[in-house]
C-alpha cells in the first residue's frame, strides 16, 4: 500500500516538474499597453493617447480575443503595417478619467521588429440606434 502511495507522489511530482519546465520555456508574446486620457468639455468627449508601451509577456497573460464590452465604451486596437489587426480591447465609458488597455495579438497578426503599428483609441456611443465614434486619437510607433 505504501509503495503505491510513494509511486503516485513521485509520478505527480514528475508531471508537475514537466509542466513547470514547459511553462518556463514558453516564448513570450507581444502586447501593447496603452494609457488614454478622456476629458469631457461642454458635454463633448475627447481622448488623448498619453502612453504606448510595447512589451513581451507570458502567453497566459496575453489577451486572447476581442472585448465583449457594450456601449458606450472606450475602445483600443492596433493595426500592423495597415494590413493586420490586433484583438480589440474596450472599457465601459464613464466620462473623465484614465483608461488603461492591454492589446493582444493573434499569432498571424503579431508585430515584428520594424513594423509600423498604428494604435487607435476611440470613444463609441450609440446614437439613433447606430454606433458612432464620438472622439478618437491615433499614435503610430515602430515596433522595436
Amino acid at each position: 500500500m505504501k509503495k503505491g502511495i510513494v509511486f503516485a507522489v513521485i509520478a505527480i511530482l514528475m508531471v508537475m516538474g514537466l509542466v513547470t519546465i514547459s511553462i518556463i520555456k514558453i516564448e513570450e508574446v507581444p502586447v501593447i499597453k496603452v494609457k488614454a486620457e478622456v476629458t469631457v468639455t461642454d458635454g463633448r468627449p475627447s481622448v488623448e493617447i498619453a502612453n504606448v508601451e510595447q512589451e513581451a509577456v507570458n502567453p497566459l497573460q496575453s489577451p486572447r480575443g476581442s472585448s465583449t464590452t457594450g456601449f458606450p465604451s472606450v475602445d483600443a486596437l492596433a493595426i500592423i503595417n495597415n494590413t493586420k489587426v490586433s484583438y480589440w480591447a474596450a472599457k465601459d465609458y464613464h466620462g473623465n478619467g484614465t483608461y488603461d488597455f492591454v492589446i493582444g495579438f493573434s499569432k498571424s497578426a503579431a508585430p515584428r521588429q520594424g513594423d509600423m503599428v498604428k494604435v487607435i483609441v476611440k470613444i463609441v456611443k450609440v446614437v439613433d440606434g447606430k454606433a458612432r465614434t464620438m472622439a478618437r486619437d491615433v499614435k503610430v510607433i515602430l515596433w522595436e
